[in-house]
């Protein structure tokens, strides 16, 4: 069995592959989230031309608030999910075993690339962080040192909204010790 294999819900409705909804942004800026059987359908009939499809409302709403309007304006160059291999596949062969080990990749959500320098950010945007994520994490800021370091956000509205992972949890930390000393 699949580890991350497509379930079906208690009405037959498939899942995502972490039982998220996908989400279309219109050309409209408006948000519309839909299941993935939904999704299958309208791309049958055709999506709305200039609409986007994203894993989830956080990217879709971070494309839209902070990535789309620079689009606009001729400041950056936006690619969606772009693909590295983190290790490559691999084989262990010995006497009594033969394992195939898959390639480990990672996928951020987007690849921009301010057209004025050249300069290439990778982002990923993230509600929470699972398990393996600090250590894929790791993983490519080894294998492309090249890379300026993969920028993760998250969106808080008691910190002014779209925000640094990092600078999420500092601001996090304070507000707890504020808390203890009161």
């Amino acid at each position: 069995m699949m580890r991350f294999k497509n379930k079906r819900q208690d009405n037959g409705e498939e899942k995502s592959k972490y039982n998220a909804k996908k989400t279309i942004l219109k050309p409209d800026g408006k948000i519309h989230k839909v299941s993935v059987s939904e999704l299958k359908e309208m791309k049958l009939r055709g999506l709305p031309e200039g609409a986007i499809v994203f894993d989830s409302e956080l990217e879709a709403r971070f494309y839209r608030d902070e990535l789309k309007p620079r689009i606009e304006k001729g400041l950056i160059q936006v690619e969606m999910q772009p693909k590295f291999t983190l290790l490559e596949k691999f084989e262990v062969k010995n006497d009594k075993q033969h394992i195939k080990h898959q390639a480990i990749t990672y996928t951020p959500d987007f690849k921009v690339t301010r057209l004025a320098t050249g300069k290439v950010t990778l982002i990923d945007v993230k509600g929470a962080e699972d398990q393996k994520f600090p250590i894929k994490r790791k993983l490519f800021d080894s294998k492309f040192p090249e890379l300026a370091p993969l920028v993760v956000m998250k969106h808080c509205v008691k910190f002014g909204g779209w925000i640094t992972i990092e600078e999420y949890t500092k601001q996090k930390r304070e507000e707890k010790k504020i808390k203890k000393d009161a």
